[in-house]
């Protein structure tokens, strides 16, 4: 099955209109529809993640706590 993406808006009487240049009469396809409200939902730049999660292993050895989990898993 071949994929398409295209952006168009659903009309009041809930109808979709297909963009000129893809042949689809007769055939069967799968439709999936996405909100706009979840798509555009607001991105944390780089600098706010490390900013938010800097620190939050500080003072942890990682390899104790891999040792440590691996003693407890195969006691």
């Amino acid at each position: 099955m071949e994929a398409y993406k295209f952006k168009t808006k659903v009309s009041e009487n809930g109808t979709i209109v297909v963009p000129d240049g893809f042949d689809v009469k007769n055939k069967e396809v799968e439709v999936i529809i996405l909100d706009e409200v979840i798509q555009n939902a607001p991105k944390k730049n780089m600098k706010e993640f490390l900013d938010k999660f800097s620190g939050v292993l500080e003072g942890i050895d990682p390899d104790k706590a891999k040792y440590d989990y691996l003693m407890d898993k195969h006691k």
